[in-house]
C-alpha cells in the first residue's frame, strides 16, 4: 500500500554514540516510471565529533557510502535508519582507541 511520500523528518535521525554525533539520513528510491511508485530506501550516515576534533587522521567527519538490506532495498524508512544506527556503531567501534591496538611487532591478525 503506498502512504504517499515520506516527510522529510521522518527520513533523518540525529543520534549521540560515545562522543560522536551520527546524522544517519534514509532516502527513498523510486521505480522506473511514476506510476511504480517507492520501491524501497536506501541509509547513509555522518559522524562527527562536537569538539570538532578528527575522526581519523586529519578527517573531521566520516561519511559512509549508501547502505541496502543485503541485495534488496530496505522496506520502510524506519528499517533502513535503523540499520544506519546500527551500522555507525559498529564504524565507531573502530574509532575508539582501545580497539585494533596492538602492541609493536605484534599482528592484529595474531589476535
Amino acid at each position: 500500500m503506498n502512504r504517499g511520500p515520506v516527510r522529510r523528518s521522518d527520513m533523518q535521525r540525529r543520534v549521540t554514540i560515545g562522543e560522536y554525533e551520527v546524522l544517519i539520513e534514509a532516502e527513498q528510491h523510486l521505480g522506473t516510471t511514476q506510476l511504480a511508485g517507492a520501491i524501497g530506501y536506501v541509509v547513509r550516515y555522518s559522524i562527527a565529533r562536537p569538539d570538532c576534533r578528527p575522526i581519523r587522521g586529519d578527517l573531521l567527519s566520516v561519511h559512509s557510502y549508501d547502505l541496502i538490506d543485503g541485495t534488496d532495498y530496505f522496506r520502510s524508512a524506519d528499517a533502513a535508519l535503523d540499520h544506519g544506527v546500527a551500522k555507525a556503531r559498529d564504524d565507531i567501534a573502530t574509532l575508539s582507541p582501545e580497539v585494533n591496538r596492538t602492541h609493536p611487532g605484534i599482528s592484529a591478525y595474531a589476535r
